[in-house]
């Protein structure tokens, strides 16, 4: 065998073996593209289903914050009419006439225990009301500490009284009784405004 021969031969050899190995390689490189492309799908998949859930999640949220806000929103004007009755029936109370008034006080007085006595303190100008007949019939039927012993103007009651005796002091002011009158019927207030 000539040596063209055997170069050809070795060369067609080498050229097998090239092509035989291309072959083998590009079959390998569409596998791992493949194997990426797949891969890459189903991160893509996984990504996707990750922003949806993220985004139905702050959806959720954003819609249970908003509820949580009108909720709040409604129970602040539930309270502002409330919150008016209260005040419209203050208002009430404070123009009742002379004669209404001071059988409101009276019967007021009247409701303490017959032990509770001493200096009955009002507003400036109700101290008026608290004459000398006034007086005598409050304390008809009380005796010892149970005496009402005289009024004294205090500006900082704006209606009603307070009784100072030598240990305690009874509030049966406005403002007082209002907020304990707030706070025993307002469940039953709401309940008649706001419930149809």
């Amino acid at each position: 065998m000539s040596f063209d021969n055997v170069e050809r031969s070795v060369l067609d050899d080498a050229r097998k073996d090239a092509e035989k190995i291309l072959s083998n390689a590009r079959k390998e490189c569409d596998e791992l593209l493949a194997r990426a492309r797949e891969e890459n799908k189903k991160k893509l998949e996984e990504a996707l289903q990750q922003a949806e859930a993220a985004e139905a999640r702050e959806t959720s949220r954003q819609i249970g914050v908003a509820r949580h806000d009108g909720r709040l929103a409604v129970l602040d004007a539930k309270n502002q009419v409330i919150d008016e009755v209260f005040k419209k029936t203050a208002e009430y109370l404070r123009s009742l006439g002379r004669d209404d008034y001071r059988n409101l006080l009276s019967g007021w007085i009247k409701s303490l225990s017959p032990e509770i006595g001493g200096t009955i303190r009002v507003n400036p100008k109700d101290s008026i009301l608290f004459d000398d007949a006034f007086m005598k019939r409050i304390n008809k039927g009380r005796a010892g500490q149970g005496l009402f012993t005289g009024v004294v103007p205090d500006p900082e009651i704006s209606g009603g009284f307070m009784v100072e005796g030598d240990t305690y002091t009874v509030d049966f002011s406005l403002d007082s009784k209002l907020a304990e009158l707030r706070r025993s019927v307002a469940g039953e207030l709401a309940k008649e405004l706001f419930e149809s």
